[in-house]
């Protein structure tokens, strides 16, 4: 998970939320295309939760809903532009062992909230891919509620982290790597590509990068 800076909301959406009775479920298809590419862009299309590769077709992701569009208490937030992110399928069809982001949660509440800056400070990216927090919810929320430590996701957490410091090491072998290499590194991992793209599991390396730097507790609130 990182953390995403949402940007203006498509106009379709702006203009729909006017229709008197307008509510998700009766979103017109063209609407739902339009959310998918905005949101599949501003997010490096990547899921909002696990950080694996989303394409903005309706096979390719979903439209989250952060807080849940039936739940009476917030269904109020089911057109709102900021409660709404771009999420993987989830292991839709498979156990629910296998499931995870929001195929796993449905409508459970979660805490950690990837549009608030401050979700990037609850995580830690460990060596063998786990995800963790020092926080009791947020851990609730990684382990069982977005079950982000599923096996697959673990494996190829782990996996990134190990070919970005095998590169590293193979770049500058037995050299210590300085402020400005590492300053640059941590750029490039945060800069999207010509297509838009960010790296899957991107930040695995920038936490990795944040913490040698030892920049974690600078990280925005």
């Amino acid at each position: 998970m990182r953390y995403i800076r949402k940007g203006s909301e498509p106009q379709g959406l702006v203009q729909y939320r006017l229709t008197p009775g307008a509510t998700y479920g009766n979103l017109p298809q063209e609407v739902k295309g339009e959310l998918r590419e905005r949101l599949a862009r501003e997010q490096g299309y990547l899921c909002c939760y696990c950080m694996q590769r989303i394409r903005p077709e309706s096979d390719g992701m979903k439209i989250e809903h952060w807080a849940s569009q039936t739940h009476p208490a917030t269904t109020h937030r089911q057109l709102e532009w900021k409660n709404l992110l771009g999420a993987c399928k989830g292991g839709e069809g498979s156990p629910r062992r296998d499931q995870h982001c929001d195929t796993r949660k449905g409508d459970t509440p979660v805490t950690v909230n990837p549009t608030e800056e401050r979700c990037e400070r609850l995580l830690r990216f460990l060596a063998d891919g786990t995800i963790d927090s020092d926080e009791r919810a947020v851990q609730d929320d990684i382990h069982q509620t977005l079950n982000l430590n599923q096996v697959r996701l673990k494996n190829n957490r782990r996996a990134t982290l190990d070919a970005f410091l095998e590169v590293m090491a193979g770049k500058r072998p037995g050299a210590t790597w300085s402020e400005a290499v590492m300053e640059k590194k941590l750029a490039m991992l945060q800069q999207p590509d010509s297509g838009g793209m960010l790296s899957p599991y991107c930040q695995v390396p920038i936490y990795w990068l944040r913490k040698r730097m030892g920049r974690l507790a600078n990280v925005s609130p």
